[in-house]
């Protein structure tokens, strides 16, 4: 249920719309959890181990070990009853020792104590926990026999573990061993003569201790491998022996005062006594705090790694977006000369390919439409350079057609007529657009012009398809046409001049040939460039192909043909539009 919880208030900033819209930080977050929950979910199964552990293993450890220490002992102490019993009046040693008591013989007596002394070390050989062992005479308050120098002592000073048996068993002590007095013995006594049958034996008490080793093995403080100090109570609860003095006394009754501290286990054997381990709590702990330390040591790495990884991806997929954020910047302010850089990710660079491909075009056209915008400029300058005072020339051809009709001169007032036509229409302001129809009208008014001038030394046909009669081109584009094969086609030598207009191809094509002089390549190129000066209102060829360019783009084409002495034809090819189309 809380593990519910957490992931839910992880996830309530995506769910709730608070979170920023930056990719950044969601990129940052997103990591983030992702790293958290795997923590969060070891973490606590990890808390939940190492508490199993220290709970159960652990306990079940120290228990299990203090009570093979408390076997330990108890063996120890029914090794001495075994080894004391060897040396009471009834025992291998004991027999030797009431047969020397009685004897008087010098000589006898070095003898038995050969046998004796041989019996001890038998005894000692097969049972290598006895250490010191001696018999004391109470009565006379001396050591009668020992294996060993002993200081003497009082059995009053040592404490009793337990009493079973006829035999005391002392708690752990210093040792009576005249020359390692400081080392700590178990020990046993018990009389040699329980039935008292000879007066010589009555006051003798049999006392044998461990060896120095053995106690060091049972009631080590380190053999835990933890902070620990052992107390031995006797059956009553009093202390006979603790490794804690300053906390537990010795002859203290025990009770428990430091629960908090230390972790206590405790073994009772069946004849009462105890043995109680005290280990430091914190040394207890000890797994449970170097676990702790370790998993906020991952934890922080594992923080550390995600904001590198976090970095990284940043690198790998922010650090690009940004990137063609900032070239579509770029290109909104018009700089559109930058190339985004690779990023060495197929899927981005893919992208960014696209995208310098598109900045590329973008460049292409907008010069492409500046290059045009540059013709129709010219084209108009061209236009406007042979509008040579036109308000000048209107009133000075008004004012000769009224003298002419005044004078009675008809073919001047008609030629005069015609002229202001045809100069009206090409200087025009209202408009570049015109339909077909506009441009015959005018067209056969400029042939009339030019047939009175040669005297009808050529021909002029017309093939207009009447449904292209409503079709929209540019203003003053059929006049230079004629005009071109009229001056370098069939010039003053006369011939015939063709014009056609119709529907080609989803197409308005318009086609003018003449049976004149022709021309080669270089000649053609020279009109389409305008490097010839053109008679008339000096607007050619050059003109036309500007002003197709500039309305049509790519979707117009002008076309010559020309064969030296055979004539030329000119063929345009405009998309069809109405004139009401062009406007829009």
């Amino acid at each position: 249920m809380k593990t519910l919880t957490f992931m839910k208030s992880l996830f309530r900033p995506l769910t709730s719309g608070k979170l920023t819209s930056s990719l950044k930080a969601r990129l940052y977050l997103l990591v983030t959890i992702c790293s958290i929950i795997p923590l969060v979910l070891i973490g606590g199964l990890s808390v939940w181990s190492i508490s199993s552990i220290l709970d159960n293993k652990i306990d079940k450890g120290m228990q299990s070990h203090l009570q093979q220490v408390t076997n330990s002992l108890s063996n120890t102490l029914s090794y001495l009853d075994y080894s004391s019993q060897q040396f009471t009046i009834n025992g291998l040693i004991g027999k030797d020792l009431a047969a020397l008591l009685e004897m008087n013989d010098l000589t006898d007596s070095l003898a038995l104590r050969t046998d004796m002394q041989n019996n001890i070390n038998l005894l000692n050989f097969t049972n290598p926990t006895v250490g010191l062992t001696m018999f004391y005479d109470t009565k006379k308050e001396e050591v009668l026999f020992s294996n060993l120098l002993a200081d003497d002592f009082d059995f009053a000073d040592l404490p009793v573990l337990t009493r079973t048996n006829g035999a005391n068993y002392y708690g752990p002590h210093k040792t009576n061993y005249r020359y390692n007095d400081e080392n700590m013995v178990f020990s046993i006594s018990r009389k040699f003569d329980i039935a008292a049958t000879s007066p010589l034996t009555s006051g003798i008490i049999i006392y044998v201790e461990t060896n120095f080793k053995l106690f060091e093995g049972i009631m080590s403080p380190t053999q835990y491998g933890m902070a620990a100090f052992h107390l031995l109570t006797d059956p009553e609860g009093k202390i006979v022996y603790s490794q804690n003095p300053a906390l537990f006394p010795d002859g203290s009754v025990y009770a428990d005062r430091s629960a908090n501290q230390y972790r206590i286990f405790e073994e009772t054997d069946h004849h009462g006594w105890r043995l109680i381990v005290y280990v430091d709590q914190k040394d207890y702990e000890q797994e449970y705090v170097k676990w702790r330390y370790s998993f906020i040591l991952v934890i922080c790495i594992s923080l550390l790694v995600s904001f590198l990884i976090a970095v990284t991806i940043r690198n790998y997929v922010y650090k690009p977006l940004l990137n063609m954020k900032n070239g579509i910047n770029l290109v909104a302010a018009n700089k559109l000369h930058k190339k985004l850089p690779r990023s060495g990710l197929a899927e981005f660079d893919y992208i960014i390919e696209q995208f310098n491909g598109m900045n590329t075009k973008i460049r292409e056209l907008i010069a492409e439409l500046e290059h045009e915008g540059q013709v129709k400029r010219e084209t108009e300058v061209a236009k406007l350079m042979a509008q040579i005072n036109p308000h000048f020339l209107y009133n000075t051809l008004n004012t000769v057609q009224w003298l002419a009709r005044m004078k009675g001169q008809t073919d001047i007032d008609h030629f005069i007529a015609s002229f202001t036509k045809v100069l009206s229409y090409n200087l025009a302001k209202d408009g570049i657009i015109v339909t077909v129809r506009e441009e015959i009208e005018v067209l056969k008014e400029y042939i009339m012009l030019q047939q009175v001038r040669y005297d009808y030394q050529y021909d002029v046909r017309l093939d207009i398809d009447e449904r292209t009669l409503d079709d929209a081109v540019p203003r003053f584009l059929l006049q230079p046409l004629v005009e071109n094969s009229l001056y370098h086609g069939v010039g003053d030598s006369g011939g015939s001049i063709e014009v056609i207009v119709r529907h080609a191809d989803d197409k308005l094509m318009i086609v003018v040939r003449d049976n004149g002089s022709g021309m080669d390549e270089s000649k053609i190129q020279q009109l389409l460039t305008g490097s010839v000066k053109s008679s008339g209102l000096g607007i050619g060829l050059n003109y036309v192909d500007k002003t197709i360019k500039s309305h049509y783009g790519p979707r117009g084409s002008l076309r010559i043909e020309s064969v030296k002495g055979a004539g030329t034809t000119i063929e345009l090819l405009l998309p069809i539009c109405k004139k009401e189309e062009e406007r829009g």
